[in-house]
C-alpha cells in the first residue's frame, strides 16, 4: 500500500524558494520537517513528484498573455531567443508544446537544470558555458550587452547581473517584490506585450 505524507507548509517560505530558484532537492529537503528521512530517499521523492507534476500539473500551465506574439515577433525579426530555467528540459518543453510555442524556437536553446554543462541561476554557467558556443556554433556573436534577460525572481536578475547584462523584470510573476526592486532591473513590465516596445527602442 503506498503511503500519502501530508506536511503543513508556510506558503511564505515556498514563495521565498520559488523567487530564489531553489531545485527540487533544495526544496524538499528545506520544507520536509526531518531533511535527513528525505535525504535517504531523494531520488523517489524527486521521481514521484515529476511524476506527479507530469500529471496534474502540466495540464494547469497557461502561457502568460503576449507569449505568442512577442516570441513570433522575436522570430520574425530574426533575434535570438533562449529559455534558460531551473527547470527540467523536458517539463519545459511540453509546457511550450501545450500552449502552441514550441515552434517559436530551437529546441536546443531550452537549458534546464538536466541540460549538459548548466548550472542553476543565477549561476551564470547556462549562459556562458552552454547557450553562448551554441549560439556561435551557429554563427551568431553575442555580447552580454546586447543581451536582455526577462524573468520575474530574484533568481533571474541576479543571472542577468551575473552575465553582465540588462534585466526586465515582471513584476506580475512569483518574484519577492521589495528584493526584486531592490536589485534595480533596467526595465519593470506588467505584462509580456510591453516587452516589444522595449526591443524595439533599443
Amino acid at each position: 500500500m503506498k503511503k500519502l505524507l501530508l506536511f503543513d507548509f508556510d506558503d511564505v517560505d515556498v514563495h521565498r524558494l520559488i523567487s530564489s530558484g531553489a531545485g527540487l532537492n533544495e526544496t524538499f529537503r528545506t520544507l520536509h520537517p526531518d531533511p535527513a528521512a528525505f535525504s535517504a530517499d531523494e531520488d523517489k521523492w524527486i521521481t514521484q513528484y515529476r511524476q506527479v507534476y507530469t500529471a496534474h500539473g502540466q495540464p494547469l500551465i497557461k502561457s502568460y498573455p503576449g507569449a505568442k506574439e512577442i516570441l513570433e515577433h522575436l522570430k520574425a525579426s530574426n533575434i535570438a531567443v533562449a529559455i534558460i530555467s531551473n527547470k527540467g528540459v523536458s517539463a519545459v518543453k511540453t509546457a511550450l508544446e501545450n500552449n502552441g510555442l514550441f515552434d517559436c524556437l530551437p529546441a536546443e536553446f531550452i537549458i534546464g537544470d538536466n541540460t549538459p554543462g548548466a548550472m542553476r541561476k543565477p549561476h551564470p554557467g547556462s549562459f556562458e558555458d552552454v547557450l553562448v558556443p551554441l549560439l556561435i556554433a551557429r554563427g551568431v556573436q553575442v555580447e552580454p550587452k546586447d543581451v536582455l534577460v526577462v524573468g520575474d525572481t530574484v533568481a533571474d536578475l541576479k543571472f542577468a547581473g551575473n552575465i553582465g547584462c540588462r534585466a526586465c523584470w515582471c513584476r506580475y510573476g512569483y518574484g519577492d517584490k521589495k528584493e526584486c526592486q531592490d536589485l534595480k532591473p533596467a526595465f519593470t513590465v506588467d505584462s509580456l506585450v510591453e516587452i516589444k516596445a522595449i526591443i524595439m527602442d533599443q
